[in-house]
This record gives C-alpha cells, sequence and structure tokens, in this order.
C-alpha cells in the first residue's frame, strides 16, 4: 500500500476535521497525535531514493540541507542512505518543506518524480503548542520547530486551506463546558475573521490569549465569551489582537505524557 493511501487511511480512522456549525451539532470523532512513522522497508528505501534524486535534481548537498533547516548532517545522511527505519514526522516536515514537496511524496514511489505538487487530499502537519508557548511568541515562525515533538496531521481539501503558519491548541479546562477534554483548535493566522469565527484573541495589556467568538453588528464587533460567566468585550485595535481564526476543531485521545 502506497504511503499516501495509509496517511489518509490514518487521519480518517483516527480523525475527523469539523468546522464550528459541526462541532455545535456535536459530531465529533477521537484522534490521536502521530510524532514518529512507522514504515516499511520498501519505503525506507523510496525515502531514501527520493532524497538523493532531491539532492541531486537541486545541485545541493546533505550538509547544505542540514544547515539550512539546522538539523544534524548525520539525520540527513541516515535519511538518505535508509539507514533510519523510524524517521520523526517533524524532520520529514522540514525536509518536504524545504523542497516545495509534501511529507507523502518524499516517501511514496514517485517513479523518479519527487517534486510532486501538494494533493488537496493529503494531510498537513501543524505543530500542536501549548498555551503558554503560544503567549510568549508572535508567530509559529518565533519558534524553532527543528526538533518540535508535537504534530497533528489535517486533511486537506477544496474548503480547506492551511498555511505554513497555521497551528494548533487544546481546549483548557474552562472550555469544556463547550469544547470536550481533547478538543484541538487549528488556528490559520492568515485569514480574515469575519461574523461568526472564533478567534484567538490577545489582550494587548496583559499579553494573555483568549478564544472568542466574533459577532459583528455594524459598526461594533463583539467578543463573545467561550468559557461560561466570563464578559462581553467590545473590540478594538488598541485593546486586542486577533491572532488568527479557528478554520477545524478536531478532538482526540488525551496524549499521555513521557
Amino acid at each position: 500500500m502506497e504511503f499516501d493511501n495509509i496517511l489518509v487511511k490514518l487521519t480518517h480512522l483516527f480523525a475527523i476535521e469539523l468546522n464550528y456549525n459541526v462541532i455545535k451539532s456535536g459530531l465529533m470523532k477521537k484522534m490521536t497525535q502521530i510524532t514518529e512513522l512507522k514504515i516499511t522497508k520498501s519505503q525506507i528505501e523510496r525515502l531514501a531514493s527520493n532524497l538523493r534524486a532531491l539532492l541531486t535534481q537541486h545541485h545541493i548537498t546533505e550538509n547544505e540541507v542540514a544547515q539550512a533547516l539546522n538539523i544534524p548532517h548525520m539525520t540527513v545522511r541516515r535519511l538518505a542512505s535508509g539507514e533510519t527505519t523510524d524517521p520523526r514526522i517533524s524532520t520529514l516536515k522540514l525536509i518536504a518543506d524545504y523542497f516545495k514537496i509534501t511529507v507523502d511524496s518524499l516517501i511514496s514511489d514517485q517513479e523518479n518524480k519527487p517534486t510532486v505538487l501538494r494533493h488537496k487530499n493529503m494531510p498537513k502537519f501543524v505543530p500542536v503548542l501549548d498555551w503558554i508557548i503560544a503567549t510568549k511568541i508572535r508567530t509559529i515562525k518565533d519558534i524553532d520547530l527543528t526538533t518540535w515533538k508535537k504534530w497533528q496531521p489535517v486533511t486537506l481539501n477544496s474548503n480547506i486551506s492551511i498555511s505554513d503558519t497555521a497551528f494548533a491548541l487544546e481546549s483548557r479546562p474552562s472550555m469544556h463546558s463547550r469544547f470536550p477534554q481533547g478538543t484541538l483548535f487549528i488556528i490559520e493566522p492568515n485569514i480574515t475573521s469575519s461574523d461568526g469565527d472564533i478567534v484567538l484573541l490577545r489582550i494587548k495589556d496583559t499579553n494573555e490569549l483568549s478564544l472568542r467568538e466574533l459577532m459583528i453588528d455594524p459598526p461594533e464587533k463583539q467578543l463573545y465569551p467561550i468559557v461560561p460567566g466570563s464578559n462581553v468585550l467590545v473590540y478594538s485595535e488598541n485593546a486586542y489582537d486577533i491572532i488568527g481564526v479557528v478554520v477545524l476543531t478536531l478532538l482526540y485521545n488525551r496524549r499521555i505524557t513521557d
């Protein structure tokens, strides 16, 4: 079975992408997060072959890729030689993004054509942040993702577009009356918020983050609370920053910490 099919089936087995309206109707399924890929020997060989082909095609060395991505040279060398049997998703994503291809195409049999464009139905991997880290950064680019361990596969389709600056946050306990424990919010910073969106808000005075439901009744924009009992806020550019819009919500089994 080709690796792209495996990824799609994995994602459909453990996850279902839901927009806000679907969440309200209660149609949720459980999912899990993935940090490593268990792939077959033939897929390891394809990965090595595709990576070597990419290096040749782009006239670049293993060391140059390692330096560009700030990862150990030995990591790239072991992938290109087929020595690594359990590659990390974070590493594969970095390499795939570097060559502007997908993770699945990096491992699939491309018949000497490793530089395929991203297929709209292939999963895109999004970093999962905790709220403390999200509070400290301005954008996802402020984080070194080369060793990031928590990634979430998200299946793309014609209605979903996620940029490389998208990230995920897990629902806080105070939100569980509306969004159950294990709900994961996929947040896209690169789209303009509109009436009815759930947005990630930064409160400028305190630098704290809050998820709010945006309601627009011109000329005012009101921010309704996700947490019961909280006050409704009136949006002002001087007081608040809208960091991003929740484009998907997922529900997964709670992680087991190391």
